[in-house]
């Protein structure tokens, strides 16, 4: 049988002691030393002050980090001077057809004023999200949904949808064009029938 550990000394309440921290340093490594001017990335040998089975330093060497500028966002405007948007091949893409109706579907939502525009915002680009936020304000509340979806993919990562529409009056029509942008479809063109 193991012998028995002591006792904790009893504190009287209201006072607090110090009580020794025990050593994380892994076994049998030192701190390495950090380049002048540079702040080491962890305290001790914590983390990052190893090396790697492959041999490389899990520092990475990197003393001068600098901010990239964000990624242009496809409801942003695009500056002459930016690079073409980054393109999606239609192999990386969803079904364009479910995608569509659903899209058809929050947009229809949108403009019942069932949805918030604002959840259009990463799924549209800047012109389009701007043209429903106008048609939602001046549109009645009437609830629609998508009776059809037929789609055709002109080029690599781009497809058009027309969808027909049921719950008002008549059937009336949506048209939607989709973009691969990003690894994701965006709506670049609506128009509404």
């Amino acid at each position: 049988m193991p012998p028995a550990s002591p006792a904790p000394t009893p504190v009287p309440a209201g006072r607090l002691r110090v009580v020794p921290a025990p050593s994380w340093e892994p076994p049998g490594r030192a701190p390495r030393p950090s380049s002048p001017g540079r702040t080491p990335a962890v305290q001790g040998t914590l983390a990052l002050a190893f090396v790697l089975p492959s041999g490389l330093p899990a520092e990475p060497a990197a003393p001068d980090l600098a901010l990239a500028p964000a990624p242009r966002r496809a409801w942003e405007p695009e500056d002459s001077d930016d690079e073409p948007p980054d393109y999606t091949a239609r192999a990386q893409l969803t079904d364009p057809r479910m995608w569509a109706a659903r899209l058809g579907q929050a947009v229809l939502e949108v403009l019942s004023g069932g949805r918030p525009v604002t959840q259009l915002l990463r799924w549209t680009s800047a012109q389009v999200y701007a043209e429903l936020a106008e048609h939602r304000a001046g549109h009645s509340l009437r609830r629609e949904s998508v009776r059809s979806v037929h789609v055709c993919e002109p080029a690599d990562g781009v497809a058009e949808a027309a969808l027909v529409v049921a719950g008002s009056e008549r059937p009336r029509a949506v048209a939607l064009r989709l973009e691969g942008l990003r690894g994701r479809w965006v709506c670049t063109a609506i128009v509404l029938g």
